[in-house]
C-alpha cells in the first residue's frame, strides 16, 4: 500500500514513522537516570553497569544495516514486527529478570538489537509515502521528535525512579513498546513503493564495503559519530558525578536534563536561520568554538552543577547546529543509496558510542576536569576533519561520489 500523494499531506504516515523512531530514542535516554541506583541496588561499579548503555548501542547500530537492507528487499511490515518483537522480549527479560545483572545485559542488548528496526523504519516509511516538498515538511517534523525525546524521556525516567524504582522505568518501556507493537500491527500498512526481492547478502555486503572506502562518506559523517561519542560519554558520567559526588536526586537529575536537551532543540532550529546568512563552513566552525567553549567551561570553572549544565548545554547547541549541516553533505551526493548511507553512517555512528563511550567512562573519563580535556580533544579532531574535508572538496567533483 503506497500512500504516496501530490496533492494533500496524509498525516498517518507521519504518526506511524514519528511513533516507531520514537521507540529508539526512548531506549537510549530514559535510562541514564536510572544508572547509579542500578549500580547500588545490583552491587556493580561504575564500569560495569556502562554495559547497560554499551550493549544496547551495539546492538542498535549493528542490526541497522541488517534491518535496512532486509526492509527494501521483503517490505516494512515483516520488519516492524520482528524489531519491534526482538525489542519486546529483551525488554520483557529486563523486566523479569532484573535483579541479576547478567541477565539485565542480556535484555539490553536485545532491546538495542530490535530497537535497529526503528531508526531505519522511520525514514523509510517517510521515504514510501512522501514526495517533494511533503517529504521535507515529513523530515522536518522527524526532526522536532528526535529533538524532544531526549528532553522528555530522562524527566520522566528520573521521576520514575525516584518515586517508584528504576524496575518501574523497564516496566513503562514494556507497556509502551507492547502498545506500539499492537497499533501498528493492526494498522501500518506495507509502505514499500515497488515489488520485493530476494533478500542477497552478497550484495548488500559489497555496498556496505564500497561506502565504507569513500572518504567523502567517512569524512562527512564523522562529525556526527564525534559528537555523538561525545554527548553519549557525556550522558554517561553526569548521572554519577551529579547524583552521586554533589547529591542530587535522580528525580532532580531528570528534570535537569530538560536544559542542555533545550539547548540542543534550540541549535537544531537556529541552524535553518544561520544558513540563511552563512554557508556551511562558517556554520561549522562556529559549531567546533562552542566545543571549545564548553571545553574552557570544565577545565576552569569549579566543580558544581551550573558549570556541568552549562558546558554541556553548549555542547548541545553546537550538536544542534552541526548535525543538520553534516547529514546534509553526506546525504547530498547520494541520491540512489540514501539509504544505505545513512544506515551505514547510524550503524557505525552507534558502535563507536557503545565501545569508546564505554572504553572512556571506564578507564578516564570521571571527572569534570577529564571531561573538559575530553571536549577539547573532540574539538580538536573535529576542527581537523573540517580541514580535510573542504580540502577534499577543493580537489574532488561530486562525480567522485559513489551513486
Amino acid at each position: 500500500m503506497n500512500l504516496l500523494s501530490t496533492d494533500r499531506f496524509h498525516k498517518t504516515p507521519l504518526l506511524l514513522a514519528m511513533m516507531i523512531i520514537a521507540t529508539g530514542q526512548v531506549g537510549v535516554s530514559i535510562y541514564l537516570p536510572s544508572l547509579p541506583l542500578i549500580s547500588q541496588d545490583l552491587l556493580v561499579d561504575q564500569a560495569r553497569v556502562q554495559m547497560l548503555v554499551t550493549l544496547f548501542l551495539l546492538g542498535f547500530g549493528g542490526s541497522q544495516l541488517f534491518y535496512g537492507a532486509l526492509s527494501d528487499a521483503i517490505g516494512r511490515r515483516p520488519v516492524f514486527l520482528l524489531g519491534q518483537g526482538i525489542y519486546l522480549l529483551g525488554t520483557v527479560i529486563c523486566v523479569l529478570l532484573a535483579d541479576q545483572f547478567s541477565t539485565l545485559e542480556l535484555g539490553r542488548l536485545l532491546q538495542g538489537i530490535g530497537a535497529g528496526s526503528a531508526s531505519v523504519l522511520g525514514r523509510s516509511v517517510l521515504r514510501d509515502c512522501y514526495d517533494g516538498q511533503y517529504l521535507t515538511k515529513a523530515l522536518s517534523y522527524m526532526s522536532v521528535t528526535a529533538s524532544i525525546m531526549p528532553i522528555v524521556s530522562p524527566v520522566l525516567g528520573g521521576w520514575l525512579a525516584y518515586q517508584l524504582s528504576w524496575h518501574a522505568v523497564f516496566v513503562f518501556v514494556l507497556f509502551y513498546i507492547s502498545a506500539i507493537f499492537v497499533l501498528g500491527f493492526f494498522i501500518l500498512p506495507e509502505t514499500l513503493p515497488y515489488a520485493k526481492h530476494r533478500f542477497a547478502v552478497g550484495t548488500v555486503v559489497k555496498n556496505y564495503l564500497s561506502l565504507l572506502t569513500n572518504v567523502q562518506v567517512i569524512s562527512s559523517a564523522s562529525y556526527n559519530w564525534i559528537s555523538y561519542l561525545s554527548a553519549m560519554v557525556t550522558l554517561s558520567v553526569l548521572p554519577f558525578m551529579m547524583q552521586i559526588q554533589l547529591g542530587m536526586t535522580v528525580a532532580d537529575y531528570g528534570t535537569l536534563m530538560i536544559v542542555p536537551s533545550i539547548g540542543l532543540l534550540t541549535g537544531s532550529i537556529a541552524v535553518n536561520v544561520l544558513h540563511r546568512y552563512y554557508g556551511i563552513k562558517p556554520i561549522f566552525l562556529m559549531s567546533i568554538g562552542l566545543v571549545f567553549v564548553a571545553a574552557i567551561v570544565l577545565l576552569l570553572a569549579p566543580f558544581s552543577v551550573v558549570g556541568l549544565i552549562t558546558a554541556f548545554t553548549v555542547l548541545s547547541f553546537a550538536q544542534g547546529i552541526s548535525f543538520p549541516m553534516a547529514t546534509t553533505m553526506l546525504l547530498s551526493p547520494h541520491k540512489k543509496q540514501a539509504g544505505a548511507v545513512a544506515a551505514l553512517s547510524g550503524s557505525v555512528q552507534m558502535c563507536l558510542a557503545g565501545l569508546f563511550g564505554g572504553y572512556l567512562v571506564e578507564h578516564w573519563v570521571k571527572s569534570q576536569y577529564s571531561l573538559g580535556v575530553f571536549y577539547l580533544l573532540v574539538a580538536v579532531i573535529t576542527g581537523i576533519i573540517f580541514s580535510a574535508t573542504f580540502r577534499y572538496q577543493q580537489v574532488s567533483t561530486p562525480a567522485t561520489a559513489t551513486s
